[in-house]
């Protein structure tokens, strides 16, 4: 038979979420008797393996020494499963009634249709069962085209054999890529209005939050795709919509030459003016996100990119065919109901 939904969860240290997570897929999977679901877990270090052991899923395991990475673990997922259609979660989502069913018609009616998703709803970590708002289904839901799909979204399997599924050695970004290369290959992606995941996490806005985006090298995806892209067709689509650090980067270019200049001449006036602009873009920024913290975030954020982009852009792409599959199976969940 046939399998008509694979569902592919990914997974680092989290085991605060991994229940609540495979709870709702075995939920909303119930009435599809054709499906399978597969946890990638990037090596973890806490309970998430154990705790996933106790559901009805398949479970693989990427080594430690792996080149660890939300994509290579999409990738892998896909790789193995066998499913029409794949549906992609993040390890701190959970998964809501009423927009699974109304995604597979979605996408089985519209064959132009490559990639669907839908609304997100953000939630701090501590967000506790009786805090969660309830999910109301949305009528009338068509949905609109979008750019792209984010890390809760479902492809349909036969694009995604033709054009390439996703880059595991991207740290970032892979879902833009992607879908960047869907669109430009003739399908669309759509996003319903119906709530698609909860998702878990840290205000983005903190400063620690960003830091720590930045140590798990999360800025670094955009400069990787701009050097994949650097000789294809994808290059200056790709930099058009993905491209917000290269303003940034001017800027600072033109304030490193406008102090050489003066060092050189000993003329003030092209560095006055750049630090100038400098300070009354700050000040706007500061007016715009209500206080200077948020300024500050915002500052932060941007040298973050920019950092991001530069060492993205100058690492070695490799290609995503060579990634090793360096895993364990850790359990299967086989078509008689059996975990071996």
């Amino acid at each position: 038979m046939s399998i008509e939904l694979s569902v592919v969860l990914i997974s680092k240290n989290q085991d605060w979420n991994i229940t609540r997570l495979i709870e709702s897929v075995l939920s909303a999977t119930k009435e599809i008797q054709s499906r399978e679901i597969l946890l990638v877990d990037s090596a973890s270090e806490d309970q998430t393996i154990e705790l996933a052991k106790q559901y009805p899923i398949d479970i693989y395991r990427l080594q430690p020494g792996s080149h660890l990475t939300p994509a290579a673990g999409r990738y892998i997922g896909f790789k193995h499963t066998h499913g029409e259609f794949t549906l992609f979660l993040d390890g701190d989502m959970e998964l809501c009634p009423y927009w699974l069913s109304k995604a597979l018609d979605m996408i089985k009616k519209r064959k132009d249709v490559a990639a669907i998703t839908g609304s997100r709803i953000d939630l701090p970590l501590a967000t506790t069962s009786d805090e969660k708002m309830k999910i109301k289904q949305i009528a009338n839901d068509d949905g609109k085209e979008v750019e792209k799909g984010g890390g809760a979204a479902m492809y349909r399997r036969a694009t995604l054999l033709k054009i390439g599924q996703f880059n595991p050695y991207l740290h970032s970004d892979e879902e833009p890529d992607l879908c960047l290369r869907l669109r430009y290959s003739g399908y669309k992606i759509l996003k319903l209005r119906q709530t698609i995941v909860l998702h878990y996490s840290d205000p983005s806005s903190k400063h620690a939050t960003k830091i720590a985006r930045w140590k798990r090298k999360l800025y670094m995806g955009a400069g990787q795709n701009l050097r994949y892209n650097f000789q294809t067709e994808f290059f200056w689509p790709y930099l058009k919509e993905r491209g917000f650090a290269f303003a940034p980067i001017f800027a600072i270019l033109v304030g490193i030459l406008a102090t050489v200049w003066y060092a050189k001449t000993k003329q003030s006036l092209p560095l006055f003016l750049w630090f100038s602009t400098f300070v009354l873009f700050f000040l706007i920024e500061a007016r715009r996100k209500g206080s200077f913290y948020a300024a500050v975030g915002s500052l932060l954020h941007r040298i973050l990119i920019i950092d991001g982009t530069i060492r993205g852009f100058l690492k070695i792409p490799l290609d995503p065919k060579s990634y090793p599959e360096d895993f364990e199976v850790v359990q299967v969940y086989t078509n008689k109901g059996e975990i071996s």
